[in-house]
């Protein structure tokens, strides 16, 4: 059983904002042992825990006491693939920076700094009986396993992307080179409906993937011919943070989004038989 972690010294962040469109920033520092993931917007100190969880229509927003802060998944994925469990984030604005649409900067601005172990013990959230919450074709799963494994299938109506399927074993090397990389996506034909409902107005080819009819706009293509897989992954597993815990088990999802993950989280949590924390 590995200590819990911290950052070394504090990272200052800054760029737009994927929906909102806004200039924002962040600033992350570190924590003592038992503090978990927490968010300060304007001194609301918000944990990152599915309890706060106020939206979740294309991102993850958590919010308390009038406060809200969005799109925090890509952050989350990449505290829980590096192992980091006690960490501050002070929030300038309403939404986190998309910083390349991915992990890799955020990764790359904390090994910039560096890891510290803790004097604590991590704790755990170890599944012990299935949860499964669904909504016809759209699923997912928490089923007992070995570590922390994922197993994402997604289907989308377009020649580029189809049906894909990935299975992960989630660690830090793995994290860097399965997932961190994977852009968020979506589809050129759809982006004027999103704009007008206050959606990816701050999307460019420079953070995030789009699909034309003919294939990707973005020079340079897709990095992998699976990567949208490999980005529902990334955002599933910034989802499975808000459990609070890092989880040991396997989660099985069929074309997720923000919201059946969420679910699913809350539904385990709400079953006190389904998990032991060790």
């Amino acid at each position: 059983m590995r200590k819990q972690r911290t950052i070394q010294a504090p990272i200052a962040v800054s760029g737009v904002s994927l929906h909102g469109g806004a200039m924002v920033g962040a600033k992350l520092e570190p924590m003592d042992e038992d503090s978990g993931v927490v968010f300060d917007v304007d001194g609301v100190m918000i944990p990152a825990h599915v309890s706060h969880v106020v939206d979740t229509q294309l991102a993850t927003t958590l919010g308390m006491d009038g406060a809200r802060v969005r799109t925090v998944e890509h952050l989350l994925s990449t505290l829980l693939g590096m192992g980091i469990d006690n960490l501050c984030v002070k929030v300038q604005g309403d939404e986190l920076p998309v910083l390349d649409g991915c992990a890799s900067e955020w990764m790359t601005q904390i090994q910039s700094v560096g890891v510290v172990e803790q004097s604590q013990k991590l704790r755990q959230l170890h599944v012990v009986k299935p949860i499964e919450v669904g909504h016809g074709k759209r699923w997912a799963r928490l089923e007992p396993g070995d570590g922390m494994a994922m197993d994402v299938t997604i289907e989308f109506d377009h020649p580029c992307v189809g049906r894909q399927q990935l299975s992960v074993d989630v660690n830090p090397r793995v994290f860097e080179s399965e997932l961190a990389w994977a852009r968020t996506f979506g589809f050129e034909r759809l982006v004027p409906a999103m704009q007008r409902m206050g959606l990816v107005r701050g999307g460019t080819l420079g953070n995030a993937l789009v699909f034309g009819d003919a294939g990707p706009l973005n020079e340079g293509g897709l990095r992998a011919p699976d990567e949208p897989v490999r980005h529902k992954a990334l955002d599933a597993l910034g989802d499975m943070a808000l459990l609070g815990h890092p989880f040991v088990g396997r989660l099985v999802a069929e074309r997720p989004g923000h919201g059946i993950v969420f679910e699913l989280v809350q539904a385990t949590l709400n079953q006190s038989d389904a998990y032991e924390i060790q």
